[in-house]
């Protein structure tokens, strides 16, 4: 189960995760913009036909034309997104930034951290990790999403049917937002990231400010119709500077004669 959890935002067993929710419960009482961790559960039908800004994590903003629900994510909901961490960086900072709203990672451990602070804006202080969670994770991801806004699971391959739509059941009761990292059963929507570019590189020279990635989501419902995008990040890259053009072709000299 590992050492008793310390606070650092580095998470190791079971143990640790009730230690780290009792802490999350003691902020909520003094925060109101943090999700009620006990509230009336609609289904998955209701809330589309009746989104609510109440029951909605926000979004960054370039992520909006990949979103069913307007304004963000909608609590309760499963959002698998695939193929980046940036992508993750994006959501998490969207989701948590003004919000007072905490965060797990179960499983990814070569998730980077300093990354998603620095250039991302994703406030540290209320992320947890749980790098190495083991055969354990669906039940730590489970009792994570009794208590924490917004759970990002790295998942095995092939996780089983049932085991997948019992965790979004579970985030859909407590209205925790699940980020499965891999394509997950009865997900809601389901971003993928299909390419990505690179700039800022010249001939022989220059150094990689930003990049450029094409996403594209699909899903159930309203998210039927896909939506594609395309974000650059990190976030506020200067994206207007020009690439130094090459040199023209220089006109080859003629052999040295002595």
């Amino acid at each position: 189960m590992g050492t008793a959890w310390n606070g650092d935002g580095r998470i190791n067993g079971l143990a640790d995760v009730r230690a780290a929710l009792g802490r999350v419960n003691a902020a909520a009482q003094h925060r109101g913009t943090t999700a009620q961790l006990a509230h009336a559960v609609q289904t998955a039908d209701q809330a589309e036909l009746a989104p609510d800004v109440t029951q909605i994590l926000p979004a960054d903003p370039a992520l909006q034309p990949l979103l069913p629900w307007p304004g963000g994510l909608r609590k309760g909901a499963t959002v698998a997104a695939v193929g980046s961490t940036s992508l993750l960086m994006l959501l998490l900072a969207g989701a948590m930034h003004d919000t007072g709203s905490w965060a797990c990672i179960v499983g990814l451990p070569s998730f980077g951290v300093l990354a998603a602070g620095q250039d991302y804006g994703v406030p540290l202080e209320r992320l947890a990790l749980v790098p190495e969670p083991g055969p354990d994770w669906p039940s730590i991801a489970g009792t994570l999403l009794d208590g924490v806004d917004l759970v990002i699971v790295a998942p095995p391959a092939d996780v089983p049917e049932g085991l997948a739509r019992s965790l979004s059941s579970r985030a859909r009761q407590s209205g925790a937002v699940l980020i499965p990292t891999r394509a997950w059963p009865g997900a809601e929507l389901t971003i993928d990231v299909t390419s990505r570019r690179w700039h800022g590189l010249g001939p022989g020279h220059g150094r990689l400010r930003y990049c450029t990635l094409e996403a594209r989501s699909t899903g159930r419902g309203r998210a039927v119709q896909p939506r594609t995008t395309t974000l650059a990040v990190p976030p506020g890259a200067d994206t207007t500077r020009r690439t130094i053009p090459p040199a023209p072709p220089r006109t080859p000299l003629p052999p040295l004669v002595i």
